[in-house]
């Protein structure tokens, strides 16, 4: 009875072991920082080849920009980049659907605070930077989507 008994015990303690390690496994949702940004801008690539001119021209200029922020293209300083990205993102908030602009208006903030930091120097294609990047490509690709700056 005592074999029994401790046979038993020892499947529970062994069942219970394995629902809390199947449990706590990743289920596809932890993904890298380059994995995340080149799904933004992959998915931005899609849909950024029919808009009108004057667009056209202005997101080239927002991502060349975006893309040296993430540090895949040029060097130079990631204050005067973020500023310029703000500014890019000024230009076309005015033209973007009601639905994106208080993303955009959130993304032009932290851009600014970037530009205006102060104190040790941040460094192209940090993974925050890149973090922001994938937002702004993001929102850019919802955009072009929905109503792609005609407004």
């Amino acid at each position: 009875m005592k074999t029994l008994t401790s046979r038993i015990f020892s499947f529970v303690v062994a069942a219970t072991s394995l629902v809390f390690v199947n449990g706590c496994a990743p289920r596809g949702e932890a993904h890298s920082v380059e994995q995340i940004l080149n799904d933004a801008r992959s998915g931005y690539s899609q849909m950024s080849q029919d808009v009108a001119p004057d667009v056209a021209t202005a997101l080239k200029g927002l991502t060349g920009s975006l893309d040296k922020l993430a540090g895949l293209g040029g060097g130079g300083d990631a204050r005067q980049v973020s500023g310029s990205i703000a500014e890019g993102l000024n230009t076309l908030i005015t033209r973007s659907g009601f639905t994106q602009r208080p993303a955009m208006a959130e993304l032009i903030n932290q851009y600014r605070s970037l530009s205006t930091a102060t104190g040790a120097p941040v460094a192209l294609g940090a993974p925050n930077l890149k973090l922001a990047v994938a937002r702004t490509y993001t929102i850019l690709t919802a955009e072009l989507t929905s109503t792609k700056f005609k407004l």
